[in-house]
């Protein structure tokens, strides 16, 4: 027998085994979630203006931005809480088939302070602003993603011990874990839907609001016999 085939006949003879040692396992997918505080609201402006020049587009964006950031400042809103992306400028057609140039430019505030947002909104619709929204969010996401990972891994632990005791087995190890985050926050945070509720006060916002963070893994554990 040469050496090519000895080495085949010995795959296939390891091969059953493998998959046995393989089989070996339970996989579980588990979740957990921690319920954080809403002290945040995450303000996002869109800045658009339409025209049938180019230039006077442009023009007319540039002072609504201006007057965005002097409200900004008045506002005393921190330089590190405002993030804005660049001015776009496309050619659109609209009713009756007028084409023109539409400016477009989102800008994203980050608020500390509720009573903010409700006297922002009015001073932007107030000064031609027509699209804007809001949503809670909170300053403790991150250690809430941390804790809520690790709640999910104690679950899937637990329910792999009591799978493997009802079948007879035990956990020997964890040979895998697949991990991806829940959220999409880069660096946007995961909120939740602003309400415009009227509470017995009068005030615009109810804002005793918590935020669900929820984070899922999907693990491998190893098993033996008892």
């Amino acid at each position: 027998m040469n050496k090519p085939l000895v080495a085949l006949s010995i795959i296939l003879l390891m091969f059953p085994a493998f998959l046995a040692a393989s089989a070996n396992t339970i996989t579980i997918q588990a979740s957990g979630e921690v319920n954080v505080t809403a002290d945040l609201i995450l303000f996002n402006v869109n800045i658009t203006e339409f025209n049938t020049d180019a230039r006077e587009a442009f023009t007319e964006h540039k002072k609504q931005e201006a007057y965005l950031t002097s409200l900004l400042i008045e506002e005393g809103i921190e330089e590190r809480y405002i993030s804005a992306n660049p001015v776009n400028i496309s050619s659109v057609r609209r009713g009756n088939n007028v084409s023109g140039f539409e400016t477009r430019q989102q800008v994203q505030i980050v608020l500390h302070d509720v009573t903010q947002f409700e006297s922002m909104q009015v001073a932007l619709i107030e000064n031609g602003f027509v699209s804007f929204s809001g949503t809670f969010s909170s300053s403790k996401i991150d250690d809430a993603r941390k804790e809520a990972l690790k709640k999910a891994v104690e679950k899937a632990r637990g329910k792999a011990e009591l799978l493997a005791d009802a079948a007879g087995l035990r956990i020997t190890g964890v040979q895998n874990i697949l991990y991806g985050s829940s959220d999409g926050y880069s660096p946007r945070l995961r909120g939740v839907s602003m309400a415009m509720e009227m509470d017995s006060s009068g005030s615009l916002l109810q804002f005793e609001r918590t935020i669900p963070v929820r984070e899922s893994v999907n693990i491998v554990f190893g098993t033996e016999s008892l």
